[in-house]
């Protein structure tokens, strides 16, 4: 949660006064502020073991050389902020700690207003996600409106990540569970901005939904997405005490079809949850044809489909009955009485369509990889008819 404006000027205000360096940082060691930049986020990693503390205090670090009195900015009941002064405050120096306490009061008042805020958000958020993944269909012009109001891009793909708590024996409240899970959240939130890829996340349930933009083929996206992942699963374990596991979806989906990755995602946890592994990431593997065209670039279905369907598939240019038929043939497994019955046609008639089909493709249906061939182009051409860009 970055800081506004006001907040802003607070801060500003408290280091020209006490004429010391100070930062604000969230629990996840995120910089928020800084009135000097001399310490970057990497290093606050190494030093935020020893100040998760709700009550104001002070440390030295030799290595560093540097003292650090913190001041706790409540957010709520489980979540506070850290003010970090990079100095010594004498309790005696009554002047230094009125300065320091007034806007450390006025920091926790706007920052608890602006976190319930933002937890309203979140909540209709989340709702909003949910209903549309559950939704039996939408049309273009809900998909635009849908990407308009959650910050998404309605022309692009999006893999779907479904990320979980891994089931301990010592987290069996529910209160202590759901605590754990915000924590979660709250941490995955925090370093999304470093993610390779653009990514969003909602909540579903006692689910992490992250989704992020596929800007590349899968060779180039699969490497990077599972180094952040394992860096995302490193973070927990390191910071919250518990393990995650991660869903993925196949390949991207464009908004319309989001629903889909969402259930390749979760059937992908579940599948690594009934092999009773933790701290996971399962990737949903192909099952059928058309997760296995899912994975082939839609530009090259296409010029395969023309190869070898065309000029058949020219509606301008030939019979689109030779069309239907050869399909027909494809379907029965090249039967030709089995394909007069079904189109209600003589035999023979069925024969001089095949032979036409012959001489305009330069191919022969007696050969078995040419007829492979053609049923996988129709494959594809109903494939993309269910699937539009």
């Amino acid at each position: 949660m970055s800081i506004d404006d006001n907040q802003f000027e607070i801060l500003q205000k408290m280091a020209k006064k006490i004429h010391k360096p100070i930062y604000l940082f969230n629990q996840h060691g995120r910089i928020l502020y800084t009135s000097h930049p001399m310490i970057t986020s990497s290093e606050w990693m190494h030093i935020l073991p020893f100040f998760q503390s709700r009550t104001t205090h002070s440390f030295s670090m030799i290595h560093a050389k540097q003292t650090f009195s913190i001041f706790p900015i409540d957010l709520n009941e489980q979540t506070c902020d850290y003010l970090v002064i990079l100095s010594f405050i004498h309790p005696q120096n009554k002047t230094l700690h009125g300065i320091i306490a007034k806007a450390v009061n006025e920091m926790s008042i706007a920052r608890m207003r602006q976190y319930a805020a933002l937890q309203t958000a979140k909540r209709a958020r989340n709702e909003g996600f949910r209903k549309w993944i559950e939704r039996a269909s939408s049309s273009q012009q809900d998909s635009l409106h849908f990407a308009q109001a959650f910050g998404l891009n309605a022309e692009c793909r999006y893999l779907c990540m479904i990320c979980q708590l891994d089931e301990r024996s010592d987290t069996t409240c529910f209160m202590k569970q759901q605590m754990v899970l915000d924590q979660v959240v709250d941490l995955l939130e925090s370093a999304l901005p470093s993610c390779p890829f653009p990514a969003f996340l909602f909540l579903k349930g006692d689910m992490g939904v992250v989704l992020m933009e596929e800007t590349g083929s899968w060779p180039e996206v699969s490497d990077r997405l599972s180094s952040f992942l394992k860096q995302l699963q490193m973070l927990v374990k390191l910071q919250v005490n518990h393990t995650i596991s991660f869903g993925v979806s196949l390949t991207g989906c464009l908004i319309s079809h989001l629903s889909e990755g969402y259930n390749e995602a979760l059937e992908a946890l579940q599948t690594g949850h009934l092999s009773l592994r933790t701290e996971y990431i399962q990737f949903y593997q192909a099952k059928d044809v058309p997760d296995l065209l899912r994975l082939i670039p839609r530009k090259d279905m296409i010029t395969f489909h023309q190869l070898h369907l065309h000029p058949l598939s020219e509606p301008s240019q030939v019979d689109q009955s030779l069309l239907h038929t050869l399909s027909v043939y494809l379907e029965t497994h090249c039967h030709i009485s089995e394909t007069a019955k079904r189109l209600s046609i003589h035999r023979n008639t069925v024969i001089y369509r095949l032979e036409k089909c012959e001489e305009l493709l330069r191919i022969s249906l007696k050969d078995s990889d040419a007829t492979l061939r053609l049923r996988l182009a129709f494959r594809i051409q109903m494939f993309l008819s269910s699937h539009p860009d």
